[in-house]
């Protein structure tokens, strides 16, 4: 009994010592901020920034055509990556169908200033309308795959008609709106901690937790575990470059903005209904073996838009890639990709 009490003091013990190691790890972090902007390596690379009307730094990158003339598609990426993953997935599509490409990392990410609780629709009023602006963008096409859909959504909802084409590609709802509809959320949706929750001393531990996943043993822990769930994309030796590449550039300016950006109402509060959205040509492809958005969530939304009148262009194949089904080499291929599907519709209609 004595040799039980002992390992339980020294178990005890342990843990305190954890737990002191990654509250006061999370609380340097977090009151160090984001590190400044290498401003030669972005123009190396050849990133732009633009500054919104409250001074926040807004990293993009265009490719494509261009001509002043052609159209433009906004892509939007999702957690854990920033604006040269969707860079690297459509600039060849945009280049052979003479279409204006723009990526936008998102708060947080790549050199982005974070914005702590910010919401969805904010993002379209703000980030998006500043590089709209920038880039003399009237109509454009936007995609977003994962927690970009949401980004994608609300510049649809926002812009309106100016919108005339719209890409989600393995989407998620708003936590209202699951319930209501009694569908499943994106997966860990139960578990994340709110922006106030955040900001508290004793939850400073998962700033140092997302600190070592993304930061000191990046990319191999997120890699891995997005190959745990799709075991397929370990053969795409070219995503899985794209991934790695996108998931260490991420965190250029530290971990910091991306472990704000995990918050329950920034991921899931999105201040807008999408069932609003007036687009007429929707591509919904969202695989039916992906484990990370549950593809009922696609299901649903081809249903529901197909009911309100729009051109939807549905697929929900199962290859084995499940998250990262439509981002594979494959659909990297302009016959293929989501940016010639968008176009199609659009020229149809």
């Amino acid at each position: 009994m004595k040799r039980i009490l002992k390992i339980i003091k020294y178990l005890a013990i342990v843990l305190l010592i954890l737990f002191l190691v990654f509250t006061i790890g999370g609380l340097i972090i977090k009151n160090k901020g984001q590190n400044d902007i290498d401003r030669k390596a972005l123009l190396n690379e050849g990133g732009k920034l633009a500054l919104d009307q409250n001074g926040r730094k807004i990293e993009y990158f265009t490719y494509g055509s261009k001509d002043t003339n052609a159209l433009v598609i906004i892509n939007i990426h999702g957690s854990g990556l920033d604006a040269t993953f969707e860079k690297l997935v459509h600039q060849n599509s945009c280049n052979e169908l003479n279409v204006k490409g723009i990526s936008i990392s998102l708060p947080g990410y790549g050199n982005t200033d974070v914005k702590i609780g910010r919401s969805v629709i904010e993002w379209a009023s703000e980030d998006l309308n500043t590089v709209l602006n920038l880039e003399n963008v009237n109509e454009f096409m936007i995609t977003g795959h994962s927690q970009g859909n949401p980004h994608a959504m609300a510049a649809a909802f926002h812009f309106k008609e100016r919108c005339v084409g719209l890409g989600l590609n393995a989407p998620l709802l708003p936590g209202d709106l699951t319930n209501e509809i009694n569908i499943e959320g994106a997966l860990g949706y139960e578990q994340l901690k709110t922006t106030e929750e955040l900001k508290s001393p004793l939850n400073a531990w998962w700033f140092f937790t997302i600190y070592l996943a993304t930061d000191l043993f990046s990319p191999t822990v997120p890699l891995s575990a997005l190959i745990y769930t799709d075991e397929k994309v370990e053969e795409d030796t070219a995503l899985v470059e794209m991934v790695s590449y996108s998931i260490k550039r991420s965190v250029l300016r530290g971990s910091v903005g991306s472990t704000w950006e995990t918050a329950k109402d920034v991921c899931y509060d999105w201040n807008f209904d999408p069932r609003k959205i007036e687009t007429k040509s929707i591509c919904i492809w969202h695989a039916s073996d992906d484990d990370l958005c549950p593809p009922e969530i696609g299901e649903w939304l081809s249903d529901y838009f197909k009911k309100k009148g729009a051109n939807v262009n549905f697929k929900n194949d199962n290859i084995g890639y499940g998250h990262m089904t439509y981002c594979n080499s494959y659909y990297q291929k302009t016959e293929n990709s989501l940016v010639k599907a968008l176009l199609d519709m659009h020229l149809k209609n």
